[in-house]
């Protein structure tokens, strides 16, 4: 009994430290208008987990219909001017599905000085939404994780 109960424990464990821990440091921000915030770091350096560079930060805002803004700000939390960007990017929402990890990708358009896509409906719970942008040619990385 006391096998299934540790092995029980440390299945939950590793499900915790899933995602790499998110990719960049971790941020307690709150959001300017009502989203998550998170880290955006080089996307060349999103294997180094919490330990790659914060380059911004990025909150993250969906809509009951699905779609999403991403606003983008330096690391004080001032807005960013969107100088230097191409004017689309990518996401994809992950999430499992009957087991297996099945991504959805979606275009981003800059707007109005955020970024705007339409998410498509995550097909499982929790999920979670990788946004890749470019910023003077490089390719930069902010990952939201365990949404609902």
């Amino acid at each position: 009994m006391k096998k299934i109960i540790l092995t029980v424990a440390m299945c939950f464990t590793a499900a915790a430290y899933a995602h790499d821990e998110g990719h960049g440091p971790k941020l307690a921000d709150t959001g300017k208008y009502g989203g998550l915030v998170s880290a955006v770091v080089l996307k060349a350096d999103a294997k180094k987990g919490a330990s790659a560079a914060l380059v911004h930060k990025a909150e993250l805002v969906r809509s009951a219909d699905g779609t999403t803004r991403v606003y983008l700000y330096d690391t004080a939390m001032k807005p960013l001017v969107i100088k230097g960007f191409d004017a689309k990017g990518s996401a994809s929402l992950g999430a499992k599905v009957k087991g297996k990890w099945k991504d959805s990708e979606f275009p981003l358009e800059l707007k109005d000085g955020s970024f705007v896509g339409k998410m498509p409906k995550p097909e499982g719970k929790p999920y979670n939404i990788d946004v890749t942008l470019k910023q003077d040619g490089k390719e930069l990385l902010s990952a939201f994780d365990n949404l609902d």
